[in-house]
């Protein structure tokens, strides 16, 4: 029992490497103008984790398991790299909070989006959170938004044993 491996430990660090490929693709700092900053990768990174566990939370139970493992990993490396910059112990508290108190906030809205299948909505919160308010190409944040509905109504054509699995590919033909 103390030496049985944790359920979905590998799948987990696998989904999570798959989730930080996608939100580090280049064609979003370039062709839709995602700030290059540390701030646009977090934004990135959350966006691309909140599609995979939206996903995976139709899932009943193990669905709930292994989102709750790969939110944890994607915290967990974030407070890494903090460290890994420099940052102690108190400053590196503080920073989580505010980056977990950013993710939840993001996820409400971006599932609200999806669960409504409202673009405009979702490309309002981009503007609000990736672009913060800043003056951007309109439509470049829509084709974001449409793209950004493109991947997760591919993930939802995913069969469950392949998503659990880590069986999945994100296929980004971005508009």
């Amino acid at each position: 029992m103390f030496f049985k491996k944790k359920k979905y430990e590998k799948v987990s660090i696998d989904i999570y490497q798959k989730i930080v490929n996608i939100s580090r693709n280049k064609i979003f700092y370039t062709k839709y103008n995602v700030p290059d900053t540390i701030d646009g990768r977090f934004d990135m990174l959350v966006l691309i984790t909140i599609i995979v566990v939206h996903r995976l939370s139709k899932i009943k139970n193990e669905g709930t398991e292994l989102s709750q493992k790969i939110f944890d990993i994607v915290f967990k490396d974030l407070d890494y790299s903090l460290r890994e910059l420099g940052a102690g112990d108190v400053s590196v508290a503080n920073n989580m909070k505010k980056f977990i108190s950013s993710y939840m906030g993001r996820q409400k809205v971006y599932v609200k989006s999806f669960k409504s299948e409202d673009e405009k909505f979702l490309a309002l919160a981009f503007k609000n959170n990736i672009f913060r308010n800043k003056d951007q190409n309109k439509k470049l944040i829509l084709l974001l938004s449409k793209n950004i509905f493109m991947i997760n109504k591919q993930l939802h054509l995913i069969e469950d044993k392949k998503m659990l699995n880590g069986d999945f590919d994100f296929s980004i033909s971005l508009l």
